[in-house]
């Protein structure tokens, strides 16, 4: 951990490319990853000049202080209640896995942050949302198979509510819920705009 603290700030390329990489290792564990290296990782891309500046410094210190807390984090028990929160915001899914102790304490596992492909960008909100719960899904499947209790999964979406049930979808639609038969779970609403703390909604 000391020598996360330590890491000095880059001077080329090849320096920040190798942070990036090892950031990659953490990305399961922390929150809003794509959204946060976002600044760092347009600098090293082609035909861009590099240029260290304020935002990328902030960005730099923020990684190194997450990364240092992923020790908060807990180990999946597929005996606890499982809390799935999904969150779509400019074109970037963010999901986080969450259970609950002995103690009904809600407690992270991992977080899931990935960057919709450009043909997914124009799909309707529906197969956005849709297409994001397949993929948290697809994701955490070896997790999320061998729950004991149905995991409560939450999105600001109230037309997904009834998904499983809902007999209008299109082909390609029906093609994507085929892969969520295995899993026990169900979707329930929640907004941002309510302002309501997640362990509070599932109690």
């Amino acid at each position: 951990m000391q020598a996360v603290v330590d890491w000095s700030t880059f001077n080329n390329l090849t320096q920040m490319q190798f942070f990036i990489d090892f950031c990659n290792f953490y990305q399961r564990f922390i929150k809003n990853f794509s959204k946060i290296v976002h600044s760092m990782i347009q600098l090293i891309q082609k035909k861009i000049i590099f240029e260290w500046n304020e935002v990328c410094q902030i960005v730099f210190n923020h990684m190194k202080r997450y990364m240092i807390k992923t020790s908060i984090l807990h180990h999946f028990d597929q005996t606890c209640e499982t809390i799935l929160k999904i969150n779509l915001f400019n074109y970037i899914n963010d999901e986080v896995l969450s259970q609950y102790d002995d103690e009904e304490v809600l407690h992270s596992i991992v977080f899931y942050s990935k960057n919709m492909f450009f043909a997914e960008c124009n799909y309707e909100i529906y197969d956005k949302k849709l297409l994001i719960i397949i993929q948290a899904f697809k994701h955490w499947w070896f997790k999320l198979k061998l729950t004991d209790i149905s995991i409560k999964m939450f999105i600001d979406h109230q037309a997904l509510i009834s998904l499983m049930k809902d007999k209008e979808l299109s082909r390609h639609q029906m093609r994507w819920v085929q892969k969520l038969i295995d899993f026990n779970f169900r979707i329930m609403y929640w907004s941002d705009k309510q302002n309501i703390k997640i362990n509070a909604l599932t109690r």
